[in-house]
């Protein structure tokens, strides 16, 4: 599925109109799947057109009746598709699936460890044969709590890193055709929000903060950040949003742990996570990264990886999630809270996908 920026260089500039601009937005929001609201439009807008936006979105969108109601109708679909001369999926069949939840850890342990315990316990999984592949793929079943049983494939990359986690995730993709990629384990927090050890940080969106151009002007060296981002479906985002305010989630989660746990309750955190192939042991690094993201959560190494290889994958595309947990805080590096962390981030998605499955899929066909 093309993204919002190939959208837009499908036609020429001067004849990038309004409409046609949150036309692609919609699309790329997944409207013509499910609803969206006017503010994710306007973000969307924001994040890559800035000063060329649509002025007044809401209006237009009230206009644009027959190609939007409460979502991207089929014959707006075909009007963007005509537009744009590209070739614009619509809604996939489960059929084009090979599986409902794909898993990528970055380590086997404690990250991986964690997963297969929090879904069914370690011996519910099974060994898929495949001697070709260097990554070992376990499955096992994940009934929601609609009552539907999911069919769940993991892996671990074979090391941390950008790199690595690519190579996993869309080795996965092309394997196991998952409608849902889901990245857990560890990550190093900010300071800022009052987060603590345990917390889930929820990337969206992921931000390869290492990606831009080194200058010198007037004798000092500096770097301008050229980023390319990548969020998650609005749908995704809708749903975990409740979660913030949602702390029974976490109390849950906790009274299944038997080790020392932060004094606090854990809460759920969403927005921009940097990532790059460096372990950061310094809090004045991750100060200089905020200077060009101020909302920045915190800091790991693969999820950028994860989302841009989804993004990129082939159609059916899936849609990708990132549950980090926080483990410390780019400073005084330890091992302490990794088991910890790596435990509430896959118990989280493990309930978020049991209760929020069917409404993460409101229109999918069989």
């Amino acid at each position: 599925m093309p993204n919002f920026a190939e959208i837009l260089v499908a036609v020429p500039r001067r004849e990038r109109s309004d409409r046609y601009k949150i036309l692609a937005a919609l699309y790329t929001l997944g409207a013509h799947i499910s609803p969206v609201t006017v503010k994710q439009v306007k973000e969307l807008c924001e994040l890559h057109l800035r000063n060329d936006m649509p002025q007044y979105v809401a209006r237009d969108l009230r206009r644009m009746t027959g190609d939007v109601t409460w979502r991207l109708t089929q014959n707006g679909l075909l009007k963007l598709k005509t537009l744009s001369n590209l070739d614009l999926a619509g809604s996939a069949t489960r059929a084009q699936y090979g599986s409902d939840v794909g898993i990528v850890c970055a380590l086997e342990h404690p990250e991986f460890t964690a997963v297969m315990n929090a879904v069914n316990g370690m011996e519910s999984w099974r060994e898929l044969p495949n001697p070709g592949i260097p990554h070992r793929y376990r499955e096992t079943n994940l009934v929601t709590a609609a009552g539907r049983t999911l069919r769940v494939v993991g892996t671990s990359s074979m090391s941390m890193g950008l790199t690595s986690a690519a190579i996993a995730t869309t080795q996965l993709i092309m394997l196991h055709r998952p409608r849902l990629v889901m990245m857990t384990g560890i990550a190093a927090g900010t300071r800022s929000g009052g987060k603590q050890f345990g917390d889930v940080l929820v990337a969206d969106p992921s931000v390869d903060y290492n990606s831009g151009k080194v200058v010198e002007t007037g004798g000092i060296r500096e770097f301008q950040p050229d980023p390319y981002p990548v969020g998650i479906n609005a749908r995704l985002r809708s749903l975990l949003q409740k979660y913030i305010a949602k702390p029974a989630v976490f109390s849950a989660i906790r009274a299944g742990w038997n080790g020392r746990a932060p004094d606090a309750p854990n809460r759920l955190h969403l927005g921009p996570v940097g990532a790059a192939d460096q372990v950061i042991d310094d809090a004045s690094r991750v100060l200089e990264i905020q200077k060009n993201w101020r909302k920045l959560i915190g800091v790991e190494m693969e999820t950028y990886a994860v989302y841009r290889s989804c993004n990129d994958a082939p159609e059916p595309k899936p849609r990708f999630v990132s549950f980090k947990s926080v483990c410390d805080f780019a400073a005084a590096k330890t091992d302490s809270w990794q088991e910890y962390a790596a435990f509430v981030a896959a118990e989280f998605a493990v309930a978020f996908v049991k209760s929020e499955w069917e409404a993460l899929w409101p229109d999918l066909q069989e």
